[in-house]
């Protein structure tokens, strides 16, 4: 199959909570790089699906409930819609085209979304193969940097300048109400450094603490690198097993979690209260030894 032949099919799934800016960016990007792009709403498809719950347990959820397992259980069900979809257009695409084969689906999730759990699962980062699944976020950026700049993609930069979003919340006057690092309570420079840490370094909360507070310790207070360490190691913890069922990624970097079945990190854990208590100690004595 000669490769000017190959036809590649992208589409991206609308809802309410997609923005006008994303919607741009993507079909500015894939126009730049000869893909054909698919705008395709699934509001329909979550309706009905939730009409069939509301008919089971008679209530219908509502992202202005006060109950957050209804906001997120809202958010969770566009994405994993959005996983059905894609697998359905990779099977049925090259039907279409009167083409044989199949095409596979790629996951789009970073080392950061997988360390602290960033994803629904079994959702739309669920794939074939995730091209992006061993690198982070901020070294992601930097690619991208040097393909607009190096190799002339200028489409790249309204995904450069572009605010990581979920959008999986409904918008607010038409804009984004739902950012990454708002919801995580850390930024992704920071789980970049925080995430080598943890792997290669192989760091606990403690040890954490300890190096951070080396390399923080211009910027940050130790109470809120404290704050900072409680944050990751909250989110890991609870959100590890989502990791034991993670795309296979292409291994890039050292400090990927990937491959997971060679990942002998348990996916329970305690909730690291000997650990903090230790971290909060240390915070107290270093308060003293500075006043």
């Amino acid at each position: 199959m000669k490769q000017d032949s190959v036809r590649k099919d992208l589409q991206k799934m609308s809802t309410v909570t997609i923005a006008g800016e994303t919607q741009f960016t993507n079909r500015e990007s894939l126009s730049e790089n000869q893909r054909f792009f698919f705008r395709i709403f699934i509001d329909t498809v979550v309706s009905s699906i939730l009409k069939v719950f509301n008919v089971a347990y008679g209530f219908m959820p509502s992202f202005q409930s006060s109950d957050n397992r209804e906001i997120m259980a809202l958010q969770n069900i566009q994405a994993r819609i959005r996983m059905v979809l894609a697998y359905l257009f990779a099977q049925l695409a090259l039907v279409s085209h009167k083409r044989p084969g199949g095409l596979l689906v790629l996951g789009t999730a970073n080392v950061d979304e997988s360390l602290v759990g960033y994803l629904t699962k079994y959702d739309c980062s669920s794939a074939d193969i995730n091209p992006i699944g061993s690198v982070s976020k901020r070294d992601l950026r930097q690619f991208l940097e040097i393909a607009h700049d190096k190799y002339g993609m200028k489409a790249l930069r309204s995904v450069i300048d572009s605010t990581p979003t979920a959008e999986l919340r409904p918008l607010v006057d038409g804009k984004v109400s739902q950012t990454d690092e708002a919801e995580i309570g850390l930024t992704y420079d920071e789980l970049s450094v925080i995430g080598k840490l943890r792997k290669p370094g192989g760091m606990g909360p403690y040890g954490m603490f300890l190096k951070l507070i080396t390399l923080w310790g211009d910027k940050y207070s130790v109470e809120e690198i404290e704050e900072k360490v409680r944050k990751f190691w909250w989110r890991y913890r609870v959100n590890r097993h989502k990791a034991t069922v993670s795309t296979p990624a292409i291994h890039a970097e050292n400090y990927s979690p990937d491959d997971h079945r060679n990942d002998h990190r348990p996916f329970l854990y305690p909730d690291f209260s000997y650990q903090f208590e230790r971290i909060r100690e240390k915070v107290e004595k270093l308060k003293q030894s500075r006043n």
